[in-house]
């Protein structure tokens, strides 16, 4: 008896046994490694939410500042303008950054009066010298190059939006001269002003020097050379950037017509599809084949669109498109209308009571026998940011790493596709509606 005992004791787990506890254990540890991957994933997708939210809040912030403290006076003169890069009108504008396509990143320059604009000299006095006035030119655009030098190893550089504040003496002595001197028969815009070499406050110049120098403000350079008296671009120095990895920025402009859907006087300015006057028109841009095939192919807004400017369904169009017919020639090539239209492929400049797109310009007015310029007046802006994760442009930066001499040597070089599939899976998209105060909005 005591031995059938000991041989009992001594007895083992049987085969079925041990195949049954490692399934159970592997079922707890494959649950325990599934658990814990979605846990990371949802912690890195929330770190990426939050970066880009930050990042989004800091350039969408000072739009909002800039827009709602925005000059824009009733006096027949172009207060604020927006053009998109690789523009042959005006000339000098820079190419399109990087991979981008131009309709997604537009230079938007205007007048306002910012929170955080310069408030000393920097001329070393003692004490400081306040700067006068508060009406400051300020510039946006998106850029690419490194932090660490310029323009660096690609695999270094990053885009982001560039924020650009001229001092109000600044402003109000070269700046304001240029928009006051406009004319119907010789307009100038904040471009005039934007596009070339001014004296600019620098604090890094020495005080024998002043603390000014002469720098571009928006020119096709990107490379900084270096020393006190370099002529780089200054609306991409380090000290203006606001926000990293935005790779587009769409602006809608929501207008009201500025002119009455009908009148009683002989002679009078009617708008040209008697919309009424509380009724709110986007103005969007759009690339070339807009004003061809309607909706844009590369980009910009693609939107229900009219080209039957007699129907009663244009006026509910959200966009208006002319067709190719009429007498005022148009920025594209072969296609004329007797009405703008209401996107812009390349310049818009904006009046408080009407907007000129693309060629379209204030110095015909007099004589045009219709409208050459959109009768709208601004109310609001609708400010649309898409912005990479850190892993997105991280990607990003190894692609743009891949040269043409890498591709020689049989590594695949990348497409338009990988970046569009980049922008796709790590974009985040964040919108603002901001409203312009000093425009009645």
């Amino acid at each position: 008896m005591k031995t059938s005992l000991l041989r009992t004791a001594r007895r083992g787990f049987t085969l079925i046994e041990v195949m049954v506890a490692t399934a159970i254990m592997i079922v707890i540890v494959l649950a325990v490694v599934t658990i814990a991957a979605d846990t990371f994933k949802a912690y890195d997708r929330a770190v990426a939410d939050l970066t880009t939210q930050s990042e989004a809040r800091g350039a969408l912030d000072a739009l909002e500042n800039d827009f709602q403290t925005a000059v824009i006076r009733p006096d027949g003169r172009c207060w604020m303008e927006v053009i998109l890069p690789g523009t042959t009108t005006p000339s000098g504008v820079p190419k399109a950054v990087g991979n981008l396509q131009p309709v997604d990143h537009p230079m938007v320059m205007l007048f306002s009066a910012p929170p955080d604009r310069p408030r000393w000299s920097p001329v070393a006095t003692n004490p400081r010298t306040a700067f006068k006035g508060d009406v400051c030119a300020v510039a946006y655009r998106i850029g690419q190059r490194s932090p660490f030098d310029a323009p660096g190893d690609p695999i270094q550089q990053v885009y982001g939006i560039y924020r650009t504040i001229i001092d109000p003496e600044a402003t109000f002595r070269d700046a304001l001269p240029i928009i006051f001197a406009s004319t119907p028969t010789t307009p100038t815009s904040p471009w005039n002003y934007w596009n070339g070499a001014r004296l600019v406050p620098n604090y890094s110049v020495s005080a024998t020097s002043g603390g000014f120098q002469t720098r571009n403000l928006i020119d096709q350079g990107l490379v900084q050379t270096g020393g006190a008296t370099s002529n780089y671009c200054w609306t991409l120095d380090d000290q203006n950037f606001i926000a990293s990895n935005v790779v587009a920025m769409h602006l809608t402009f929501w207008c009201k017509s500025s002119l009455p859907a009908s009148s009683t006087v002989t002679g009078a300015l009617i708008d040209p599809l008697k919309r009424p006057a509380e009724m709110l028109r986007p103005v969007v841009v759009g690339s070339a084949d807009a004003y061809k095939f309607g909706p844009a192919t590369n980009g910009g807004y693609l939107a229900e669109y009219s080209t039957n400017t007699s129907a009663s369904s244009t006026n509910a169009a959200p966009l208006r498109y002319g067709p190719p017919s009429g007498a005022s020639t148009l920025p594209v090539t072969g296609v004329t209308s007797t009405q703008p239209f209401d996107v812009y492929g390349a310049r818009l400049r904006i009046y408080s009571d009407r907007m000129y797109p693309d060629s379209l310009g204030p110095a015909n007015v007099a004589t045009a026998t219709s409208l050459p310029y959109l009768p709208y007046s601004v109310k609001a802006v609708e400010v649309s940011l898409t912005i990479l994760t850190p892993e997105g442009s991280k990607e990003l930066r190894a692609l743009q790493k891949l040269t043409a001499a890498q591709g020689a040597q049989g590594l695949k070089l990348p497409s338009d596709n990988d970046y569009k599939r980049i922008v796709n899976q790590y974009g985040r998209n964040y919108t603002r509606y901001i409203k312009l105060m000093a425009n009645g909005g």
